[in-house]
């Protein structure tokens, strides 16, 4: 993956033992809006930022049935915390 490859596309999908979605925006959730709460963890020496459970769910904020499914979800593990 290249910085050219996110300039490009809103989604790059990389494939390997897991499946994992690189975006600059989902929906209405930009990179800019989400980095300000952003979590953040250490792989092999590396940061990567995630987003936090209040901006995960407003990018979910869609019309798509699995969006609405995965938004039930994870408030139900919200309030599990």
């Amino acid at each position: 993956m290249t910085p050219r490859d996110l300039a490009e596309n809103i989604v790059v999908k990389i494939a390997d033992e897991i499946e994992v979605d690189v975006s600059t925006r989902a929906w209405r959730v930009s990179y800019h809006d989400a980095i300000p709460t952003s979590l953040k963890t250490v792989i092999e020496g590396v940061e990567i930022p995630y987003l936090d459970m209040q901006t995960l769910i407003k990018s979910k904020s869609t019309e798509r049935e699995q969006d609405k499914v995965d938004i039930q979800r994870l408030r139900s593990l919200a309030q599990s915390e």
